[in-house]
């Protein structure tokens, strides 16, 4: 057993152990540690959402069908390379699954495992803790100096300071979650683009809005390029019994009306006065994420964005059973294609 820390994930991940089988990330902070895993199965698999590089599973899918880890390890990718097997949740069931792998009597695909903080006498944690086969990267609860120092130094990547007052406010509204905090830097980082800094009011027009994602949010995260945020918004939002199609319709039409204000905006209108003129209205705190997506898409990359998420919804429509997969598939293509016009400004 090997034990790192985030910072060395990094490093783990380019040079792998090929004696290694497995990666468990585990902790109180939720959202850091799905975040760490995400990046993990990005690096093995290439993909967070190609069912041919991926397999999702949970603690419920292994405490009914131990096996089944097996037989994801030794699946073979059809299109070659190393698979990712993904496990949220992971517990008793998944250690038993696992069991096979920490003892070396099967190797093939990489694990990456999420858990809620193990104490020293969890189960898991012992049996992990003495298996060559295993690596454990335990998050602990960050202190206000870490927390700050996340907050500068996200900010200073996108060019950015931070006032005072702000930044106290941000930590007062993140807590202590390195990655809430995080998310929150990078939805400053572009809701500030442009600036110089981010003010107290940017802070409070934008962070820490605690209410309940719904399909505009995805919208905006997929059209922002932020990946994680709209694989964790897609699953919150199904998972809440939001129809997998109304997400994917609600991010097409999305497409349209960005669509309809870049031409008008081609035509020299003003992205300022549009949205504020906008029917139906849309909430002022969109207004600044909106002329950030304004800003990176082109009326032909929207053009091509709209007719991937509409053939996206057709297919829903004619493939219930698949319609997670197709609509989530679409989601984060949107994402990544707003990276790729993110690199290209920079």
């Amino acid at each position: 057993m090997t034990a790192i820390k985030a910072a060395g994930l990094d490093a783990f991940l380019r040079r792998p152990d090929p004696e290694v089988g497995l990666l468990l990330i585990y902790g109180d902070d939720p959202v850091a540690v799905h975040d760490l895993a995400s990046k993990a199965v990005q690096r093995v698999a290439g993909s967070l959402d190609d069912p041919f590089a991926v397999a999702r599973l949970d603690e419920a899918d292994l405490s009914g069908d131990p096996a089944r880890l097996v037989d994801e390890i030794q699946a073979i990718s059809m299109l070659g390379g190393t698979r990712a097997i993904w496990v949220r949740g992971a517990g008793d069931g998944f250690l038993k699954a696992a069991t096979p792998v920490l003892d070396g009597q099967v190797r093939g695909n990489f694990i990456v495992a999420e858990a809620a903080g193990l104490p020293r006498t969890s189960g898991l944690r012992k049996a992990l803790e003495t298996s060559p086969r295993a690596i454990i990267l335990p998050l602990y609860e960050a202190e206000d100096g870490d927390i700050s120092t996340t907050i500068e130094r996200g900010l200073a990547q996108s060019g950015l300071a931070i006032d005072t007052e702000a930044k106290f406010r941000l930590m007062e509204l993140a807590g202590s979650s390195r990655g809430l905090v995080q998310r929150e830097v990078e939805k400053l980082g572009l809701y500030a683009m442009g600036q110089d800094r981010v003010s107290l009011a940017d802070v409070e027009a934008i962070c820490g809005n605690g209410a309940d994602p719904d399909p505009d949010d995805l919208a905006d995260a997929a059209f922002s390029g932020d990946l994680e945020a709209v694989d964790r918004l897609f699953n919150i939002l199904v998972q809440g019994g939001v129809d997998a199609g109304r997400l994917v319709s609600a991010a097409h039409i999305h497409a349209l009306r960005l669509q309809d204000f870049r031409l008008a905006i081609d035509a020299g209108g003003r992205a300022e006065q549009l949205l504020r003129g906008a029917r139906p209205p849309i909430f002022f705190k969109r207004h600044r994420v909106l002329q950030t997506q304004l800003r990176l898409w082109t009326t032909t990359a929207l053009l091509q964005a709209a007719t991937t998420l509409g053939a996206a919804v057709a297919q829903v429509r004619l493939n219930a059973l698949l319609g997670s997969s197709i609509a989530s598939r679409a989601l984060l293509a949107i994402a990544r294609n707003t990276r790729a016009l993110q690199a290209d400004r920079l």
